[in-house]
């Protein structure tokens, strides 16, 4: 009705009016006579002078907001629906009218869906609320509608009904605002319910910075924020922890490592705090609270990749076999940190997104055939999709799925895209509880599509960097727990229900994250990964390689793809392991004499190796020269200080030439240390001095002996 009703036209009362000859008989009397005082109250609205419609204009910015409402309701319940009305204009309103009134009962998913797009149609209207009470300017109120629902749902079968809630000024002369919820109305049990299942990320940017201190103000939602009672984390693990809802929880191995280092002390900043800090306690209490949910009936724990990456992108990118290394240090942390055993049997790509590529390196690594969820975008499109529905055609997709490819075969589930839209606006609209019951109305229009049939499933993956308030995470928990159309399974025993599955092929390519982000630098993560795992060559302590090796990892997280200014933090991770790695490096040097003489053909070169890392060192020692001979030495490993070392080379000539001596990693990929001396070799000079010596002996010789032999030859006689 909001659309007529807010054009003011009397036909469209009219219309209304006739519209209530088919209401219910109970409680049509009073229907009728708030319509009569309604239709009144908007002719007059018409006649009124200049000036009502000046103040109209001047209250354009009251609203009208949804804050709470039951999830859904038997014929016995009150509404108990909230809702704030703001002032934001600049003139102070007398007071409000509430008018309440609803539409006829969905009947498919398609008119649900459309409603949430469209403008209301005709409603029923229920009931007049009318507040008398000023709002001034810049002030807002909370109202509750608390009419019983044989107000205005009487003697109606089971389903979704659309309720609109319009706002008028004191005198109901002036729409100002209006907004139409849904009341799922289930007056008696279900005897079926829609199997659904239903997957709960645990995920947050990383708190832990490159050099393993937290930051003082983590991206996004701090991580100490998250930790204390009233956080998110504390909030939605409790929550789950008293209900009896049987799920999937995916939490991020690297999010569970940061708040397990943070619980044995944690360097915040330039603070150190203790393992008895309160901070410290709270993440002690919060792991041992994830244990226990995790070994509680009912929940599955699922495994996602270390950094929760974009599995698609990173198997397209020349680091693909990140893939496996994600998926195994996930598989090791889990296992390390909390006591339940997260195979890969399940494995939850980060977002639902995967695509051949990405699935055939998840199935290859599990032997046990990998099980897993898919988005839309991940799954090639059926043909006619209009008939892509399962088990029945031409309605909700609601059975398993079966998706095979040259590594074998996967079963799982592909999310429902109205669902997830629905999840989505959580996140985009700030805890909007009028999206949170579009969630539930399309929930239960699923299950009245077919309200008798068992053999029906949907899934949906909650948003991954939802921050819920503990308002909605306990609204969306119980809700899901309670609502009388749903039978919440875990992945698991979804798929060992005798529901049919439905085969579908793979997209080769998944679409691309909606964002405006310009293309991610895998390039620097792969030139990253190779400083990092030649430093390690070096042999540098444990914990240093395996922070720097899962500093790149997490560069490759999707959590970072919000905005350029977060894509360049998350890659900053990665250029800090390859700057840290070069400045471990560059602490081991060589030490020689500028000026090397070499009086022999073979000779050794002395050299001194200086270790200032603080930890042995694996380097080999190179030498090039174009006039030496050097025979490469295996490699040696150097303790902390200065060694000697020699140098065994051997000339090929004599005179100056230059020589260049490195350090190189055991795998020859980085020059850690690099000296360049100059070389004098005299070995031939003395050579070419003995012989020309030894050729002036000779000559001196020669002269003196034909000396003394002339000298010493008998006279000559002359001739008679």
């Amino acid at each position: 009705m909001l659309s007529v009703f807010a054009r003011g036209s009397p036909l469209c009362w009219l219309e209304m009016f006739r519209l209530r000859s088919r209401a219910p008989s109970r409680g049509r009397a009073r229907q009728l006579i708030a319509s009569l005082v309604l239709a009144t109250q908007a002719l007059g609205g018409l006649l009124a002078p200049p000036l009502a419609r000046a103040q109209e204009s001047s209250l354009e910015e009251v609203t009208i907001e949804l804050i709470d409402q039951p999830v859904y309701h038997d014929d016995e319940d009150d509404l108990n629906i909230k809702v704030r009305i703001s002032n934001d204009s600049a003139e102070p309103l007398p007071g409000i009218t509430l008018n309440v009134g609803r539409e006829g009962r969905l009947t498919s998913r398609s008119d649900l869906q459309n409603s949430f797009e469209s403008d209301p149609g005709l409603a029923l209207t229920a009931f007049t609320t009318a507040i008398r009470d000023p709002l001034e300017p810049g002030e807002s109120r909370v109202v509750t509608l608390d009419e019983p629902v044989a107000e205005i749902l009487t003697g109606d079968e089971a389903g979704i009904y659309p309720a609109t809630i319009n706002l008028l000024d004191a005198d109901g002369a002036i729409p100002l605002d209006s907004l139409t919820t849904y009341l799922m109305y289930y007056p008696d049990s279900t005897e079926t319910q829609l199997n659904f299942v239903a997957t709960v990320p645990l995920n947050d940017l990383p708190g832990r910075g490159p050099n393993g201190d937290f930051f003082v103000e983590a991206p996004g939602t701090p991580l100490e924020n998250a930790l204390r009672p009233r956080g998110w984390l504390t909030k939605t693990v409790g929550e789950l922890n008293r209900s009896d809802l049987r799920l999937g929880v995916a939490p991020t191995p690297r999010l569970v490592e940061e708040i397990d280092d943070m619980s044995d002390g944690y360097r915040r900043g330039d603070e150190q705090l203790s393992d008895s800090s309160p901070e410290a306690e709270l993440a002690g209490d919060f792991i041992g609270q994830l244990n226990q949910l995790l070994e509680r009936d009912g929940v599955q724990p699922l495994l996602v990749p270390y950094a929760n990456p974009d599995l698609p992108s990173l198997a397209a990118s020349a680091v693909d076999d990140h893939v496996g290394t994600q998926i195994t240090l996930g598989e090791t942390i889990l296992s390390d940190v909390l006591d339940v055993d997260a195979d890969r049997s399940w494995i939850y790509p980060p977002g639902g997104r995967t695509n051949s590529e990405s699935l055939e390196l998840m199935q290859l690594s599990s032997n046990a055939g990998t099980k897993t969820f898919f988005t839309g975008s991940s799954l090639v499109e059926e043909d006619n999709p209009l008939l892509a529905g399962c088990p029945i055609e031409g309605l909700s997709a609601a059975c398993p799925v079966s998706v095979s490819t040259q590594a074998g075969e996967t079963l799982g589930y592909q999310a429902d895209p109205g669902l997830q839209n629905r999840l989505g606006s959580l996140v985009r609209d700030d805890d909007d509880r009028l999206n949170l019951q579009r969630f539930f109305a399309e929930t239960a229009m699923i299950r009245e599509e077919q309200p008798g049939r068992t053999d029906r499933i949907v899934h949906a993956t909650l948003p991954s960097l939802w921050h819920p308030s503990p308002r909605m995470i306990r609204t969306l928990y119980r809700g899901l727990a309670n609502a009388p159309w749903i039978r919440t399974v875990t992945p698991e025993e979804g798929l060992a229900l005798d529901i049919d599955r439905t085969d579908r092929r793979i997209a080769d390519n998944a679409a691309a994250v909606p964002n405006e982000l310009d293309s991610f630098g895998y390039a620097a993560i792969e030139q990253a990964e190779s400083t990092v795992e030649s430093f390690n060559s070096v042999g540098p302590p444990a914990p240093m390689y395996q922070r720097l090796l899962r500093n790149y990892l997490v560069a490759e997280s999707r959590n970072w793809w919000v905005d350029d200014a977060l894509a360049a933090q998350g890659l900053a991770y990665a250029r800090a392991s390859a700057d840290e790695a070069r400045a471990e490096m560059e602490k081991v040097s060589i030490e020689v004499s500028e000026r090397i003489t070499l009086t022999s053909r073979a000779e050794d070169i002395p050299v001194r190796v200086l270790n200032d890392a603080g930890y042995p060192v694996r380097v080999r020692f190179q030498l090039d020269s174009p006039r030496l001979r050097f025979e490469e030495e295996q490699v040696r490993t150097f303790e902390t200080g200065r060694t000697p070392l020699t140098i065994p080379v051997r000339a090929d000539t004599s005179g100056f030439f230059p020589v260049t001596m490195s350090l190189v990693t055991p795998d020859g990929s980085e020059i850690i240390a690099e000296s360049q001396p100059t070389v004098r070799s005299t070995e031939f000079n003395n050579v070419a001095l003995t012989i020309t010596v030894g050729a002036l002996f000779f000559l001196i010789a020669f002269y003196l002996l034909r000396w003394y032999r002339r000298r010493n030859a008998p006279p000559t006689r002359e001739p008679v």
